[in-house]
């Protein structure tokens, strides 16, 4: 290694040629005197930028790859990624990290190190977003050399506590989340996620700081929510997950759900998009009806069941599955509200109002009071394709024999 202070860093950006603009037009003398003081305690320091075809031990012969610089001194090599210049979209100014983590996870070299550094001049790089996916990157181990906030991210302890912060984070445009963390009836932990465009970057950050929280102690399910021919998580994302041995990688495509579809039985279907499309709609698993919050006993229920879409004549079976995949076909129910809600005893109305059937001896009418603290569902679920679900289902059912709480 070098004894003084060495910075090499590959000097093309992926669309250099085509802009003219190269990572080295962005970085500057002062940041890098800074860096190096920050990590080495020395202000002096060599810096070589080099070419494409320029390869070795931490660096491959491409482009700069991640936004990435490397910085040897004594036995150490330190491997620095840095922000955007403008912070613009939310998931395009974090697109760089999982490939600098990937780059720094399967260097073989066990002397090394990871930091991040900001040096935009525009934007905002401490919207609620940006500050989550900082924490997941101290989760992961990346060491922030400067902060663009008087506080700097903290470390997530739980899966539980990035759960809270996921769903917090979901604000008003659903389209921006793209993968959403949960635990399932048997108390595994699971991330379903989108694995195309921008929404690979946040993927494969989450499944990462959920692998470092989590351990050796027990297996995460990642679901890849793959859409016609796009694609799965990236090769390099991939590996590292495989080589954590802690995450088991499940594509689910639309083969995948009819196989599903077809070999469950009665109103059973442990469909992996259904997960997704309740948990893009309605966020963390929560009972619509008593509010409880603990997922282990949180169930996706559906409107329409599914044993009257598989016995439905004169569908196919393309769109069978659609609609027992289908978000508006569903809510959120605690075990308890679930098999009420599947033997009949309650029933929800078109208009979202929850009724019980009046058959119900009086002895239980005072428990059911107490387990239902809300009986009129929020507008978050009343869309047009909602209530056609719930017309489909109460069809089979005498409205006039369900009384109001």
């Amino acid at each position: 290694m070098s004894d003084k202070p060495l910075f090499v860093i590959k000097r093309n950006l992926q669309k250099s040629a085509q802009t003219g603009l190269t990572f080295q037009d962005q970085l500057d003398d002062e940041s890098l005197k800074d860096i190096c003081q920050k990590i080495t305690g020395r202000s002096d320091y060599i810096c070589q930028y080099v070419d494409n075809d320029y390869s070795d031990e931490f660096l491959a012969n491409t482009y700069n790859k991640g936004r990435l610089a490397t910085l040897r001194y004594g036995d150490y090599v330190h491997f620095i990624t840095f922000s955007e210049l403008a912070i613009e979209g939310r998931n395009s100014s974090i697109q760089s990290v999982p490939t600098a983590f990937n780059i720094y996870y399967m260097c073989p070299y066990e002397k090394k190190k990871l930091y991040y550094y900001f040096i935009c001049r525009s934007g905002n790089p401490a919207t609620d977003y940006h500050m989550f996916i900082y924490r997941l990157m101290q989760t992961v181990g990346f060491t922030f050399l400067n902060f663009p906030t008087q506080s700097a991210a903290t470390s997530f302890v739980t899966i539980e506590d990035m759960m809270r912060a996921r769903d917090e984070n979901r604000g008003t445009n659903k389209s921006n989340n793209s993968t959403y963390i949960s635990k399932n009836e048997d108390g595994e932990y699971e991330a379903y996620c989108k694995t195309y465009g921008a929404s690979k970057y946040e993927s494969s950050l989450i499944c990462y700081a959920m692998s470092k929280i989590i351990g050796h102690a027990e297996k995460i399910k990642l679901y890849e929510i793959l859409e016609g021919n796009l694609k799965e998580l990236p090769d390099s994302s991939l590996q590292v997950l495989r080589k954590m041995d802690t995450v088991e990688i499940i594509k689910t495509d639309l083969t995948f759900e009819k196989r599903i579809f077809e070999e469950s039985r009665g109103n059973q279907l442990r469909s992996p998009r259904y997960q997704y499309n309740l948990l893009d709609k309605l966020g963390e698993k929560h009972c619509a009806l008593c509010g409880c919050t603990i997922p282990d006993i949180i169930q996706g229920a559906h409107i329409w069941p599914v044993a009257s879409i598989r016995a439905a004549k004169s569908i196919s079976l393309d769109d069978k599955v659609r609609f027992a995949t289908d978000g508006d076909n569903g809510l959120w129910l605690c075990e308890n509200h679930h098999k009420l809600f599947d033997r009949n005893i309650i029933a929800i109305m078109s208009d979202g109002t929850v009724k019980y059937h009046h058959s119900l001896p009086t002895a239980h009418i005072p428990y059911l009071h107490t387990l239902t603290e809300n009986t009129q569902l929020p507008s978050i679920y009343l869309n047009d394709s909602f209530k056609h679900y719930v017309e489909l289902r109460n069809r089979v059912l005498d409205a006039a024999s369900y009384v109001g709480f």
